[in-house]
């Protein structure tokens, strides 16, 4: 049986990391290996759970590449993988040096907006010039790559041409969920958790996501306390962590939204929280494929999103309310508008859902993914390595 192996920077549970786990778990005609870099290993049991192999490099620091190369280098050969798929800037980077040492059919992954001009903007002129190092580098070392795998058209087309990278050269496939998780759900876990959360029959908008400015939760709070001034009986769940929090918590507190708004952290119980709550707000600036937003599509749950592009790959003006990207007296609007129209909202629920269940479903993805590595082993593609580092 062909191996995969999987070079990631941690096993932590960021979106990339869940969905290249639950990839992996599924995959039936390849073997998959995974090998993560830096400390962080919450995902490790699943792996385990399915039989999958895990390895660890304890690199403590980032950026260490070589370090890095060196104790991959073994593992590789023990191994003896038929690809390497490694996903995130460092694993990237890691992997294309390693191929100079161990020729191999090498994919890298696709999976942020990582050099938009708008992120650019926002940055300090120290950072504006980090990130344009970056992006050298890792434009320079692109070349090294048979195949780039990209979670969205968005990002396709973005990072195509910040890495000068030929769009011939990268394949599509979106994140997949298991519509399952989505729709098996007990009242009693959704009565155990409103407890929890000390909620009786208030109106729920939820959002879910990292706390970071990109993903615009201060526009959805200055669009909730305007909301707060006209509409009663009504509260805010934010699920996730991040370096934004403080300054989240900061505004919530000025603004008397202590009983009003709850940041929840981290939650294992993503799907419940979906069948808990009457609507799902999504206003982030930029994306890779937004895999919350594919989960409340799963849920059928009426949406309210942000225009982005990545966003738009998701939804359609039929499934959701679509709103002006960091505009929060528009994203006002389209509250008041979901809250006055209900009907209306779960109608676009519906057809959210079906569109996620024909586009999304996770072993349809699972299936592009094995077909996919199948074809480059079979053709044996691999392209030379450049000694540029």
């Amino acid at each position: 049986m062909y191996t995969v192996l999987y070079l990631i920077d941690s096993l932590q549970t960021g979106g990339a990391e869940k969905s290249l786990v639950t990839i992996a778990s599924k995959i039936k005609n390849l073997k998959p290996v995974f090998v993560y870099v830096y400390d962080g290993n919450l995902l490790e049991k699943k792996l385990r759970e399915h039989e999958i192999e895990v390895y660890s490099l304890n690199i403590e620091r980032e950026y260490h590449f070589t370090k890095a190369v060196e104790a991959l280098l073994p593992l590789v050969k023990k191994i003896n993988p038929d690809i390497i798929h490694s996903t995130l800037f460092n694993s990237d980077i890691i992997a294309r040096k390693l191929k100079k040492r161990y020729p191999v059919i090498l994919i890298n992954s696709f999976v942020n907006n990582s050099y938009l001009q708008e992120r650019y903007k926002k940055l300090s002129w120290f950072n504006k010039v980090k990130l344009f190092a970056f992006q050298q580098y890792d434009r320079f070392s692109a070349s090294n790559v048979d195949l780039f795998i990209s979670n969205s058209e968005a990002i396709k087309v973005s990072n195509a041409s910040a890495l000068k990278v030929s769009l011939d050269k990268i394949k599509v496939i979106h994140r997949g969920r298991d519509l399952s998780i989505y729709e098996d759900i007990e009242t009693s876990q959704l009565y155990n958790l409103r407890s929890e959360l000390s909620l009786s029959k208030e109106t729920i908008l939820l959002n879910v996501g990292r706390l970071l400015e990109r993903k615009g939760q201060m526009d959805l709070l200055i669009a909730f306390k305007e909301l707060t001034n006209s509409t009663n009986n009504i509260k805010l769940l934010i699920a996730g962590e991040g370096p934004y929090e403080t300054t989240l918590r900061e505004y919530i507190s000025a603004n008397g939204l202590d009983e009003k708004v709850l940041l929840l952290g981290n939650r294992a119980d993503i799907p419940q929280l979906l069948n808990l709550a009457d609507f799902f707000v999504f206003p982030s600036w930029f994306e890779g494929l937004p895999g919350s937003l594919i989960e409340a599509m799963m849920a059928g749950l009426p949406i309210i999103a942000s225009d982005i592009p990545e966003n738009l790959e998701c939804v359609t003006q039929e499934s959701a309310v679509i709103f002006k990207k960091g505009n929060s007296l528009d994203l006002l609007q389209k509250i008041n508008w979901a809250l006055e129209n209900r009907d209306k909202m779960v109608d676009k629920a519906k057809t959210g859902k079906e569109l996620a269940r024909k586009k999304f479903d996770i072993n349809l993805i699972v299936e592009e993914y094995e077909a996919t590595y199948l074809n480059l082993i079979k053709n044996n593609s691999i392209l030379p390595s450049k000694s540029i580092f």
